[in-house]
C-alpha cells in the first residue's frame, strides 16, 4: 500500500473517534515522517555499493543513518507514545490491569 493510501486510512480511522484535530494531526505527521524516514533508508541502502565505499564515505553513511533514520524515528515514536493513551481511551479499549 502506498504512503498516501495508508496514511489516508489511518486518518479516516482516527476521525471516527472525534479526536482533537491537533492530536490527530500530530499522529498523522508522526506516521508520515516515520514512513518517509523508512523510505529514505530503503532507497539509500538499495543505491549504495558498500564494497566501493571509502572509510570516510562509510562513516558519513552511518552518521546519516543515525540522524535521518534512528534519531528521527525515535523522536516520532516518543511523540506517539505520549499521544496513544488518549487515542486508546477514545477508542474505548480496556486498560491493562497489570500496569
Amino acid at each position: 500500500m502506498e504512503k498516501n493510501n495508508l496514511l489516508g486510512v489511518v486518518k479516516k480511522e482516527l476521525d471516527k473517534y472525534s479526536l482533537d484535530e491537533n492530536l490527530s494531526g500530530r499522529i498523522f505527521v508522526d506516521l508520515s515522517d516515520i514512513f518517509e524516514a523508512c523510505k529514505w533508508f530503503v532507497d539509500t541502502i538499495e543505491s549504495e555499493k558498500f564494497e566501493s565505499l571509502s572509510q570516510d564515505e562509510l562513516e558519513t553513511l552511518l552518521i546519516n543513518i543515525d540522524v535521518n533514520l534512528i534519531q528521527h524515528i525515535s523522536y516520532h515514536l516518543e511523540s506517539l507514545r505520549k499521544d496513544f493513551p488518549v487515542v486508546l481511551d477514545a477508542i474505548g479499549l480496556p486498560e491493562d490491569k497489570d500496569k
